[in-house]
């Protein structure tokens, strides 16, 4: 066997590889089952499997939230992979963005009222599109992940996410008692 015919034989897309099957409108139906999503998926050979609750993980939350959406079954074993939700029809899109806008809720800080340090934990209270909020951190350099120049996201110590979106936009005040963790 020549080298051409070697080379040919191990190109593979990336797919392959990894073994994702990609979910188009023809082969994956969601619909609302309760407060979940169950799945009809058709495999390539055709058969049907039914999944009365799947999950739904975004690849790429921060740069591509509507695209490369990953549907796991209640093992956490994926069952295959969302191009873009757009691929879907409306009612569609609007079952699977409502389920990742409630999976992914982050509300957006406005502004910090307050931010006090002792002993390894920091106790925020903030004003969000939601209200005010007071939330704490334990390790708070590593609780706040910087996206870009602008953007932040801070976990707090009981998995609660909040979201930064513009840092250029926050007043004086609240900048200087975030820039000490940035």
């Amino acid at each position: 066997m020549d080298k051409n015919n070697i080379e040919k034989e191990k190109a593979v897309t990336l797919s392959e590889a990894a073994n994702i099957t990609y979910l188009s409108p023809e082969t994956a139906f969601f619909e609302k089952n309760g407060d979940f999503i169950k799945a009809r998926i058709i495999s390539e050979n055709g058969e049907e499997n039914n999944y009365p609750r799947v999950w739904l993980h975004r690849s790429f939350p921060f740069d591509m939230p509507d695209k490369y959406i990953s549907v796991q079954d209640r093992e956490s074993e994926e069952i295959g992979m969302i191009r873009s939700l757009s691929d879907f029809d409306g009612e569609t899109q609007k079952i699977l963005s409502d389920e990742l806008l409630r999976k992914y809720y982050a509300p957006k800080i406005t502004k910090i009222l307050s931010l006090k340090e002792t002993r390894g934990y920091s106790y925020w209270r903030v004003l969000s599109d939601a209200g005010e909020i007071s939330f704490t951190l334990q390790d708070t350099q590593r609780s706040i992940s910087k996206f870009g120049d602008d953007r932040a996201f801070i976990t707090d110590i009981c998995g609660g996410r909040y979201e930064i979106p513009s840092l250029a936009a926050f007043d004086k005040k609240s900048l200087r008692k975030l820039e000490i963790y940035l």
